[in-house]
């Protein structure tokens, strides 16, 4: 009986599963930048910011989209515990396949000599710089954990959103970078006749737009405009986060849609229906009473 309940459960979440995935692996991405990152095993933080930290502790919603700190690691003791290293190799993966929109545009068609293109609008792109990634041991996070979890105002928190429909994870790895703006392809190309006159104005009004636009400085380095500060634009967690007391699965941040359903059946609809550690130790123990000799 066990087994065909168990097989009958398996068969719900492979019709459950199969065809979201399906549908989401074979949907055109939308999102070069975070597809780059989770190639890396990063999940891209959006917005970027500097508040995320290695050691913290953080719940994650259920879609791995948006991180709520619970409880932030001392500052002692992080320190020489994390190891921080540029990426080259990424860090050109990243200039070439990670470009994304920054949400600010321009009008260039005064620049065009053709009247169609009097109102020429363009988007601003970014692409990510000075890669530096933040990294601390997992046995070293090991310990800084278990400091948070003795600290009734985190561990109380953590257990209550363990059953909030997300998890509960603490930060190994961070990606931190500075952005470097520059005009969509398309726009390139059909300025380039003219970017050798207007190079200088074109630089100067995409400064004021992204200043404007998206409230945060903007400095020119050698003919090329950077964001004014590094931000951190992904965070990878420990590989297995904080599982509820009777949890029969471990909870690990899912990596892509298919995930994300699987995980969904397994915690929800899976799970509740097995017994609970209290429940099988009284089976064990009914089981181990029925075999004593009478």
């Amino acid at each position: 009986m066990r087994t065909m309940t168990m097989l009958a459960l398996a068969a719900v979440a492979v019709t459950v599963a199969v065809p979201a995935g399906a549908f989401y692996l074979t949907r055109p991405s939308e999102d070069p930048l975070g597809d780059t990152l989770r190639g890396y095993g990063f999940v891209p933080i959006n917005p970027p910011s500097n508040l995320m930290e290695v050691g913290s502790l953080y719940y994650v919603d259920a879609e791995v989209k948006e991180f709520k700190a619970i409880c932030h690691a001392d500052k002692a003791d992080l320190d020489g515990a994390v190891v921080s290293s540029p990426s080259w190799e990424m860090q050109e993966n990243l200039e070439r396949n990670g470009r994304f929109n920054t949400g600010v545009k321009i009008d260039l068609g005064w620049m065009l000599n053709a009247g169609l293109d009097n109102n020429y609008v363009v988007r601003v792109q970014a692409s990510l710089n000075d890669v530096l990634l933040e990294e601390i041991p997992l046995g070293p996070n090991w310990l800084i954990f278990t400091k948070l979890m003795e600290k009734p105002q985190c561990s109380q928190v953590a257990m209550q959103y363990l059953h909030a429909g997300g998890y509960v994870c603490q930060g190994q790895k961070i990606l931190q970078a500075t952005a470097e703006f520059k005009l969509d392809r398309d726009a390139q190309n059909r300025l380039a006749a003219k970017a050798k006159t207007a190079s200088d104005e074109i630089k100067n009004i995409m400064k004021l737009a992204v200043e404007s636009q998206s409230d945060q400085s903007v400095v020119d380095k050698e003919g090329r405009l950077f964001a004014g500060a590094a931000l951190k634009y992904g965070v990878s967690m420990n590989p297995i986060c904080l599982a509820p007391p009777d949890g029969r699965f471990r909870r690990v941040l899912p990596r892509t849609a298919l995930g994300r359903v699987t995980n969904f059946v397994l915690f929800n609809v899976v799970e509740p229906m097995l017994p609970s550690r209290s429940e099988r130790v009284e089976v064990a123990q009914d089981a181990h009473a029925a075999e004593r000799p009478k």
